[in-house]
């Protein structure tokens, strides 16, 4: 747990404090001082990354025009026979299919007759046969247009008056079947945007189209700082109106249109390919920084969870985490309540007052909205009239949030333990009483996916290895639990570490049940190292420290020239390319080739040159301890956001 007094998490707290291989010098580098140094494009569920390279909008095709006149053209038929009907030879038909019920056919003539005046509706006797159920509501589609329409109501099909408003959607929109013509009734299209979170985005795209927010699906959520690229899909919303927003938008584009027959999920992804550009890179040599990427490429990183998973202030989301667990409600609120320097004036003196005088009304004027977790708190607080209910108040917190710090816990165990990994048995081979999975496929799901489904279809089951079957398995099939009733535990040393570490903080992972059911752990399995895929890299120079050094998907469709690197450049950056899977962090990656710390107090102390004085020395002479003076904010660093208690719910 953090330490009492701590101003900022650190890596060492949330047990991030090894590496694959240590041998390798580390070396100084900024991260995200510009957007377009953090560039990720998504990989989508065939493999194929997202790129923005196309304003065009599809037409049909060959096949789907020709479906389309088919259709008009039997359309075209049916109205021609129904002009040759009379209203006795339609109900002749209807009464038919109705085996010939004389009294429902009388109600039905009598609402024909008077308009729906003596008549409004009639049910139909119950019908078994799906077929024939569709078989009526057919008939009824096209003998009566216009006049008279089916609809199911709690299992009874009813007749009634056609009546205008049957003729549009729930937006006002004409019904037609245009959605059937090109494709599908859901718009794919590729989101790019800079310096915007993905939820902004959307939200700006909802108000701007005047549609519900649940128009807009996608598969995970991207970063605000750095440059996105990934697939939304949109419901029933044409490619023009869409393209057509490029002109207003800002630091966003859409394109790449197409129409598909189901939209996005979370989860819809195979990964992110990231563009990562290292700048003022101080380092003893180029060939430090070759050895370092080859080692990431052919050794991979520890698969640790990243700082962004614990907050960025003095009380980790994990410690809120650990005290739920415990059932320990009043711990819980306080510690989310709880004073904490860095967090700028205004949340300083919120939590000031709020520690002081214990007044819900007051501390609610005075907290951001967008402090979900606090707000929630305090106006549980304020409608009881008193705080003698903590679990009352905590709950009042969106689900998902509450589960986030439960999460947390989980991953502040898995990361020390990893560490206790390689310091009892290295990281180079398996041994017996290691973990790995019987299917190593279902490991692939997406935290967002493990996380909000409850379907079984992805558990992970682990074996123990033993000595008829070690040497079967290398260390990237080697896995690790995180505490749960439905896991089980490495059988060698590490798995008693996992008792000692969580005794520490009153909790047995053997027993994870909770007396509340939502916070019943299950718990799952993760990868002990990770290996990137396609990863390629290059060492350019440069003079200007502003100057962009690559490009992005906007850029590359505007037909703008890839920069070039400037021989003997007084500055040096090492621009990483590589493709992980969603429950990885690029923030660990790069910190095994950096050896640098990535949290964001340590960060915003990193020399920016955006002043352009900064002399490059190399890392052996400045030492990790003065890297420069020049600050940078710490929203700048990837994922260095606020604590998760202060984002809004997805929910």
């Amino acid at each position: 747990m953090a330490a009492e007094g701590a101003l900022t998490m650190s890596e060492d707290l949330v047990g991030i404090s090894t590496f694959v291989d240590p041998t390798i010098p580390g070396f100084s580098a900024i991260i995200k001082q510009r957007y377009a140094d953090f560039i990720v494009n998504e990989v989508d569920q065939q493999n194929e990354t997202v790129h923005l390279t196309s304003y065009v909008v599809p037409q049909p095709t060959a096949e789907q025009e020709k479906l389309r006149q088919e259709r008009d053209q039997a359309k075209e038929e049916t109205e021609q026979v129904n002009r040759d009907l009379s209203d006795d030879d339609r109900l002749a038909e209807l009464s038919a299919l109705l085996e010939d019920d004389a009294e429902t056919m009388a109600q039905i003539r009598k609402m024909l007759e008077s308009y729906g005046n003596d008549v409004e509706s009639v049910n139909l006797k119950p019908v078994e046969d799906k077929a024939k159920r569709t078989e009526i509501h057919k008939l009824v589609k096209e003998r009566f247009q216009k006049r008279m329409i089916s609809e199911t109501v709690q299992g009874i099909i009813r007749l009634r008056m056609h009546k205008k408003k049957d003729d549009y959607d729930t937006r006002g929109k004409v019904k037609t079947d245009v959605w059937k013509a090109v494709g599908g009734e859901f718009c794919r299209f590729c989101l790019f945007k800079e310096n915007r979170e993905t939820m902004e985005a959307i939200n700006f795209l909802t108000s701007s189209l005047r549609v519900p927010s649940r128009v807009f699906s996608f598969a995970g959520t991207k970063d605000r700082r750095g440059v996105t690229s990934q697939w939304v899909t949109a419901h029933k919303v044409k490619a023009e109106r869409l393209v057509g927003l490029n002109s207003s938008l800002r630091n966003m584009r859409l394109g790449n249109f197409s129409y598909v027959s189901r939209g996005l999920k979370l989860g819809d992804l195979n990964g992110n390919r990231f563009m990562i550009t290292l700048r003022n890179v101080l380092v003893d040599s180029e060939a430090t920084l070759e050895k370092s990427m080859v080692s990431l490429r052919d050794k991979g990183f520890i698969n640790y969870f990243g700082m962004q998973r614990f907050g960025t202030g003095s009380v980790g989301t994990h410690e809120v985490g650990a005290a739920i667990l415990r059932a320990q409600w009043d711990a819980a609120v306080d510690l989310v309540m709880k004073p904490r320097l860095g967090e700028g004036p205004d949340l300083e003196k919120a939590r000031k007052h709020w520690a002081e005088h214990k007044n819900a009304k007051e501390a609610l004027q005075l907290f951001p909205r967008r402090w979900v977790a606090e707000t929630q708190i305090l106006w549980s607080f304020q409608k009881a009239g008193h705080q003698r209910d903590p679990w009352a108040a905590l709950n009042n917190v969106p689900r998902n949030l509450r589960l986030m710090y439960v999460h947390a816990y989980q991953s502040y165990v898995w990361n020390h333990m990893v560490t206790e990994r390689i310091r009892l048995y290295g990281s180079e081979k398996p041994v017996i009483g290691d973990l790995v999975a019987e299917d190593k496929a279902a490991l692939e799901v997406p935290e967002d996916e493990e996380e909000e489904s409850s379907s079984t279809s992805h558990v992970v089951r682990a074996k123990v290895l033993t000595a008829d079957n070690v040497d079967q398995y290398t260390i990237y099939d080697v896995i690790l639990p995180m505490p749960g009733f439905d896991v089980i535990y490495p059988t060698h040393a590490l798995g008693d570490k996992y008792k000692e570490l969580m005794a520490k903080d009153g909790l047995d992972p053997h027993n994870m049940r909770h007396p509340n059911k939502e916070y019943s752990l299950p718990g799952s399995y993760r990868m002990f190292l990770s290996k990137p895929q396609n990863v390629q890299w290059e060492i350019v120079r440069y003079d200007d420290a502003n100057v962009p050094l690559t490009l992005t998907d906007a850029e590359m469709l505007e037909g703008k020239a890839k920069p070039e690197s400037v021989p003997g450049g007084k500055y040096l950056a090492l621009i990483l390319d590589l493709t992980l899977k969603s429950s990885q962090y690029a923030t660990m990656a790069i910190r095994e080739i950096c050896k640098q710390d990535t949290t964001a107090a340590f960060q915003s102390t990193l020399n920016t040159t955006e002043a352009g004085d900064a002399t490059p020395t190399s890392a052996a002479a400045i030492g990790n301890e003065d890297v420069g003076t020049a600050k940078r904010a710490i929203d700048q660093v990837e994922d260095a956001e606020q604590t998760p208690d202060a984002k809004v719910a997805k929910e």
